[in-house]
């Protein structure tokens, strides 16, 4: 078998809500859909995210599309080393995962097909039949946070976690409020995105000390992991570690020096479904918990993080996903959230579809559009309207 065409599309869709966050807000993604076609009739699908846009990452994939053109898919290995070393991306990790994660992707969703088997089922098998979601509650006012952390517990979900790092007051009153809607039994997290210094991240832990958080998402900036190992000595709150932990041996310093309670990563961060298995096995072995985290996927790479969420003894905390956020996708069947899970599907490669017509539409939507950033957009929280904006 033989691959004849690598593809790169841009879509667009938007988010059902704004996304609230130290950096800014977010009104749907951008996300790249990778699609391997080969000799033998069988095609993959993959998907990889813009870093640090879809101009990047897409010239990214058609530099390296050469590389593979006449080469068997069924190689993962291979061809991921081919695209480290003969491509270069070896020295340029951090866009280089992003973008050449959705063409690893492929080659598993191609190489699945060819055996008539489920992805997880080639590296190891599913332990859990489901996977728990955390429920994403937005930092808007604290009358609001606490209606909608009741509502999502009705729902189903058994951990909620909500955005900070946007001033310490707001901050507070958000954490107290996600508490007061959970209600005392269920677990609570917080993310900060770096926004805080380490006295800050210091002081705010001591303050949010009795809500019984089951941690603080990455407190401080990525780089600083003395400070973070320090913060994680004096803290009373489990510490996370998502942006710290972006490369697996970036995980392998953090555990070097005992930086964090909790590692946070994904296929795009530490480089496909290999790359994402390898961060759990570095986890299991210094026994603490992965769970995945999510640049706001469509169902090809949440369905592709699925196969190490469900194979990896490690990944039994709930997990990230803005699977209830998007307004559509792209695929046929898109992946749901029932009661705080999502199911583990045994259908060969990813057991996915595209569909044609959304999948023109959302592409149409990103020319139309240009890149849905999650960076430095207004603040629609502070009273301005939110408007779909390819719908």
């Amino acid at each position: 078998m033989k691959i004849t065409s690598v593809k790169a599309i841009p879509v667009n869709i938007s988010f059902r809500e704004p996304e609230i966050w130290s950096q800014g807000n977010r009104f749907g993604i951008t996300s790249i859909v990778i699609e391997i076609e080969t000799d033998d009739g069988i095609s993959g699908i993959g998907e990889s995210v813009p870093a640090p846009t879809p101009e990047v990452t897409i010239a990214a994939i058609n530099s390296a599309s050469p590389l593979l053109i006449g080469r068997d898919p069924r190689e993962v290995a291979h061809r991921w080393l081919d695209l480290l070393s003969q491509g270069g991306w070896c020295s340029f990790p951090y866009v280089g995962n992003a973008a050449m994660a959705g063409i690893e992707i492929a080659c598993w969703d191609i190489l699945g097909k060819s055996l008539n088997a489920p992805i997880h089922a080639l590296i190891g098998g599913a332990i859990r039949q489901q996977v728990p979601i955390m429920g994403f509650v937005q930092n808007t006012t604290p009358e609001q946070i606490e209606r909608d952390a009741h509502q999502m517990v009705a729902m189903g979900y058994k951990t909620l976690y909500t955005k900070v790092g946007i001033n310490e007051k707001r901050d507070l009153e958000a954490t107290r409020a996600l508490r007061k809607g959970a209600g005392p039994n269920i677990p609570i997290r917080v993310d900060a995105n770096e926004a805080w210094s380490s006295g800050t991240a210091l002081r705010m832990a001591h303050a949010m000390a009795n809500l019984d958080l089951q941690y603080i998402e990455q407190p401080i900036r990525m780089r600083a992991l003395s400070e973070l190992a320090l913060l994680r000595q004096r803290s009373p709150v489990p510490i996370a570690a998502n942006q710290s932990s972006w490369l697996n041996w970036d995980i392998l310093d953090i555990l070097k020096i005992d930086a964090a309670d909790v590692l946070m990563t994904d296929p795009w961060q530490s480089g496909g479904i290999s790359g994402f298995y390898k961060a759990a096995a570095l986890c299991e072995a210094a026994s603490l918990p992965l769970v995945y985290h999510s640049f706001a996927p469509l169902s090809i790479a949440t369905r592709a993080a699925m196969q190490v969420l469900c194979s990896s003894p490690m990944c039994f905390l709930a997990h990230q996903t803005y699977r209830h956020m998007l307004y559509d996708d792209i695929v046929t069947e898109p992946e749901v959230i029932e009661s705080g899970h999502i199911k583990v599907q045994n259908k060969p490669g990813l057991g996915l579809e595209i569909d044609r017509d959304k999948i023109r539409k959302y592409n149409k939507a990103y020319r139309d559009e240009g890149y849905l950033s999650a960076y430095n957009n207004d603040n629609v929280h502070e009273g301005k309207s939110f408007t779909l904006p390819n719908q």
